[in-house]
Parts: structure tokens; C-alpha cells; sequence
């Protein structure tokens, strides 16, 4: 019982903190923008205050503007980030695929690795503890 509530927890955590933090930002905004004809938290405008949905449509922007800690390591970064945006859009279906792959599954498997090693941490109590 003591193991699946904490599994039931590890699984939530995440999603429940992203939902936490979402819903928070949105407390201060007065203005509902619109994108593609829905409504949106952010302006489509660029801000060189805060990152908007045109540093999402021009990553150079934002990393101009915004990105402070970073400088230095985007030869390392780069590669990684505009290899995952390639290999979304190239299953031509971008949205679905992040989705699925970076909501789902990568969290997914990671929860299974945190499940595994805290098996393997209670293999090694009961070991220790009938030695």
C-alpha cells in the first residue's frame, strides 16, 4: 500500500506542479490575446521584456533577447534542442508528435526508471536488514 501510494505520487507530482505553475501565471493577465484564432495567455508580439509566442516562432529572438545563463553553452544546447524540433516536425504531425513524445512518453520512461530504482533501494534494505 505504502509503495503504490508513493509510485501514485511520483506519477502525479509532475503533472500536478506544470498545472500548478500554469494556472499561477495566469492570475496577472489581464488581456486574453488570440493566435490561429484562438485564445492565448501570450501575445504573438515581440516583448523584450518576456518571452511571447514569437520567441516560439524565432528561437534567434529569444535567445538574443532573453536567454541570460545560457550564452556560453548554446554550441552544446543548440544541437540538442534543434534536433528535437526536427525530429517532431519531421513526423509532419508536430503537435501530436510533442505530445506524445515529450508529455508522454520520455515522462513515461523516466517514471519507470524512478520506479526501478526505488525497487532495487528496497531490495537493498531487506538485504541489509537480514544480514
Amino acid at each position: 500500500m505504502k509503495k503504490g501510494f508513493l509510485y501514485l505520487l511520483l506519477l502525479l507530482f509532475p503533472f500536478l506542479g506544470m498545472v500548478l505553475v500554469n494556472e499561477s501565471m495566469r492570475v496577472g493577465l489581464e488581456q486574453a490575446h488570440q493566435r490561429n484564432g484562438m485564445k492565448t495567455i501570450n501575445t504573438s508580439n515581440k516583448i523584450i521584456s518576456q518571452c511571447s509566442w514569437a520567441c516560439h516562432d524565432d528561437t534567434n529572438y529569444c535567445k538574443t533577447k532573453h536567454v541570460k545563463w545560457l550564452n556560453n553553452h548554446f554550441q552544446y544546447t543548440d544541437p540538442l534542442y534543434f534536433g528535437i524540433i526536427g525530429l517532431l516536425q519531421s513526423t509532419r504531425t508536430y503537435a501530436l508528435a510533442n505530445i506524445l513524445i515529450l508529455v508522454l512518453f520520455i515522462p513515461a520512461l523516466l517514471f519507470f526508471f524512478i520506479v526501478q530504482s526505488i525497487e532495487m533501494q528496497f531490495k537493498i534494505r531487506t538485504l541489509n536488514a537480514n544480514k
